[in-house]
């Protein structure tokens, strides 16, 4: 995929094109939140609920790589204390669609 990084007046469509690449990926659930980090549970932690959590945590790695590799340098800023592909992208659309900046 190919597409203009993020910057000062291109959300709307650099998120469609993010929405879609992710999508294509089997991975917009990390963004939009229907696909939340699994449960430790009850200790002790089963080992199927290990791998669970450790699939989560490297699919939404993969996630953070592509909002991260596609976001100009001035934008990074607004990715400061994410820890999860969602926190990421809720801070985008907070700063981007709060201020107006639709990009259209």
């Amino acid at each position: 995929y190919q597409i203009k990084h993020l910057g000062e007046n291109n959300w709307i469509p650099w998120k469609m094109k993010i929405q879609a690449i992710l999508g294509d990926k089997g991975l917009q659930g990390y963004i939009d939140g229907t696909k939340p980090k699994p449960d430790r549970g009850p200790d002790p932690v089963t080992d199927k609920r290990l791998a669970a959590i450790a699939k989560w945590e490297a699919e939404d790695r993969k996630v953070r790589t592509v909002i991260v590799l596609l976001v100009r340098d001035a934008q990074m800023v607004h990715l400061t204390g994410a820890a999860t592909a969602k926190e990421m992208w809720d801070q985008l659309k907070l700063v981007k669609e709060s201020r107006g900046q639709q990009g259209i």
